[in-house]
């Protein structure tokens, strides 16, 4: 029996159609390998004609701000002129621009600007060309003054020193720092360019690791940490969130110690073998275990589902510890070495 020949081409008319929005769905679907591509030659005199360049090619809101996060991070390097090697951090002398004097954009706007011409920056400069260009692009987004836990720090002051981005992707808030995503600078301060992708609309519990806001509620928790407690927590870099690690013990981010004393270091965890099998990050700076003899690197040996961690102390300059997990740098401690009081005759 013949099958009717109205049936078989209404089927294959809905079989066609699901097909066809099958694949409309996963064009829309941003690949940020090709926006990272395309973003790469595009140059404009001003942050609205650059902005326009940067979006025009897409329609949502997720491939729009991937587009102007990539086209910066790609474009502007870190200016590494504010520090002075042994010196530490060195206020930037403004120079007086003549480009400057447009008094009909906003501060942030002439900030950006000028960093579009230069294609050098600090945070400050990062975080307002971000938001300007997503003001042209119709993008609501927030820069974000607070605190970034840094590399290496020595200053034990808790104030502001830092700046990074909210931005508003279908509705919702998210959380970035193209400063930091930008690329990473050595011991020898060489500023090395390279996207580091978990700075981008980064899970608010892992941008807390080394993100405290002046204003908590851009922590985007309900229950954000207290000042305290991520103060004085261990130094979580951004490998610590990609393992199955639980807890750490002792707690506290200072350890004192005598020259002598043996310190004991635990990390829970609740999956060492699939930890094994995840690749360690490549944006760690080797150079450091070379250049840093005030710190020292920690290897631990695995038992029960705990990564433990000794060290004899044998030095008074020691003044870091830094917790190695399947060759990745996870935690860091400020150590404090006592001098023994000598008693006098």
């Amino acid at each position: 029996m013949l099958k009717d020949p109205s049936l078989a081409m209404f089927r294959l008319l809905i079989i066609f159609l699901l097909l066809s929005n099958t694949c409309f769905g996963q064009k829309r679907t941003a690949s940020f390998s090709s926006i990272d591509w395309n973003v790469r030659n595009i140059e404009a005199p001003t942050v609205d004609s650059l902005a326009k360049k940067l979006t025009a090619p897409y329609e949502t809101e997720l491939e729009k701000t991937r587009a102007i996060f990539s086209w910066i991070a790609q474009h502007i390097a870190y200016n590494t002129g504010i520090y002075n090697v042994g010196r530490g951090y060195q206020p930037v002398k403004y120079v007086f621009d003549p480009a400057d004097t447009i008094t009909s954009k906003s501060a942030i706007e002439q900030t950006a600007e000028r960093v579009l011409r230069r294609r050098v920056a600090i945070c400050d400069g990062y975080s307002k060309l971000f938001k300007t260009l997503c003001d042209y692009a119709g993008i609501e987004s927030e820069v974000i003054l607070g605190y970034g836990k840094c590399y290496l720090e020595k200053d034990e002051r808790f104030r502001t020193n830092h700046t990074w981005n909210a931005v508003k992707v279908d509705s919702v808030w998210r959380l970035l720092d193209v400063t930091w995503a930008s690329g990473y600078v050595t011991f020898s301060n060489e500023f090395v360019p390279r996207i580091d992708e978990s700075y981008f609309l980064a899970p608010p519990q892992q941008f807390i690791l080394d993100h405290y806001p002046e204003d908590l509620k851009w922590t985007l928790l309900e229950r954000p940490p207290t000042l305290r407690e991520f103060h004085f927590s261990p130094f979580k870099y951004k490998s610590f969130i990609k393992y199955s690690i639980a807890s750490a013990s002792p707690s506290s981010g200072t350890i004192e110690a005598f020259a002598g004393d043996t310190i004991r270091i635990e990390l829970k965890l609740k999956d060492p073998s699939k930890d094994s099998l995840t690749a360690p990050d490549s944006y760690f700076d080797s150079a450091v275990i070379q250049l840093s003899p005030a710190s020292v690197f920690l290897e631990p040996v695995i038992e029960n589902n705990k990564a433990i961690y000794t060290y004899v102390v044998q030095s008074s300059d020691l003044e870091w510890l830094h917790l190695l997990y399947n060759r990745d740098p996870v935690l860091r401690y400020k150590l404090n070495v006592k001098k023994l009081q000598q008693s006098g005759n």
